[in-house]
């Protein structure tokens, strides 16, 4: 909700496209509900929503058995794709690479519209 507001009024495009597929705006956007073109001469930059930057890969703390401190972090790194074998692994892989907002749309099964 929050970037949805935050964006209101802007070209948000940049921000919409990477978690969305290409073709939901013509599956999901009746004809009579578009406004017309926009005239790219007058879009000025503080028109322009802009993604959040990229985050880092969160390092996983390693801890041994009871340990109250970690020993040690490591980033993640993808498996091979043929270490995958099911859905769930493909889960895991996707949680840990993709952005927040992506992921949240993702794993919510916003996708399907189905909630």
């Amino acid at each position: 909700a929050h970037l949805i507001y935050d964006n209101a009024g802007k070209d948000a495009t940049a921000v919409f496209d990477p978690i969305h597929p290409k073709d939901i705006m013509d599956k999901l956007l009746k004809p009579a509900l578009t406004m017309g073109l926009v005239d790219p001469a007058t879009i000025r930059e503080e028109h322009i929503a802009r993604p959040p930057a990229p985050k880092q890969a969160p390092k996983k703390k390693i801890t041994a058995g009871d340990a109250p401190q970690p020993l040690d972090t490591e980033e993640f790194v993808k498996p091979p794709l043929a270490a995958m074998l099911n859905t769930f692994d493909f889960e895991s892989v996707a949680r840990e690479t993709m952005e927040p907002q992506a992921w949240g749309y993702y794993s919510s099964g916003g996708d399907d519209e189905i909630t």
